[in-house]
């Protein structure tokens, strides 16, 4: 798993190279790991620059370390190498990142107060067929707050 996270970060001389080529992903990852603080400081005016935030950063990494502890879990490395793939750690161009768009699960109460899992629309925040959420982790980020209908 640390590899698999390793892979998603950059350097500085990347960074100075081509700012916007550093993927959303190692941007989040190199600006949480590293210990220069001119480096953070780069990596910070580039975050601001892309409308990001620190916080951000944080839910988008925790986003993909589930994702990579899961698919380890199902298929050891070769699983944790393509999540870290599919969630942007490679290069090229900014690209929204993945979790804004479609769908995503919603633990909540339902009037037996008993806990239960929706998925609903990202843009709308309306319940959808469970099959809009089919692959992502049942996590509940995005909407965490619990009540009781």
């Amino acid at each position: 798993m640390a590899l698999a996270s390793a892979s998603c970060t950059t350097s500085q001389q990347a960074l100075n190279k081509n700012p916007s080529g550093v993927s959303a992903s190692a941007l989040c990852r190199t600006f949480a790991s590293t210990k220069d603080a001119k480096f953070q400081q780069d990596l910070y005016t580039e975050l601001v620059r892309r409308s990001m935030t620190v916080d951000h950063c944080a839910k988008m990494i925790r986003k993909q370390n589930e994702a990579i502890a899961a698919g380890v879990a199902i298929a050891a490395i070769g699983a944790a190498v393509a999540v870290c793939s599919n969630n942007d750690c490679g290069g090229g161009g900014y690209v929204r990142p993945n979790y804004y768009q479609g769908a995503d699960w919603d633990e909540f109460y339902n009037p037996y107060p008993q806990l239960v899992w929706a998925c609903r629309d990202i843009s709308t925040g309306q319940f959808v067929d469970y099959s809009n959420c089919y692959g992502k982790a049942r996590t509940d980020c995005r909407w965490p707050a619990k009540y009781a209908y």
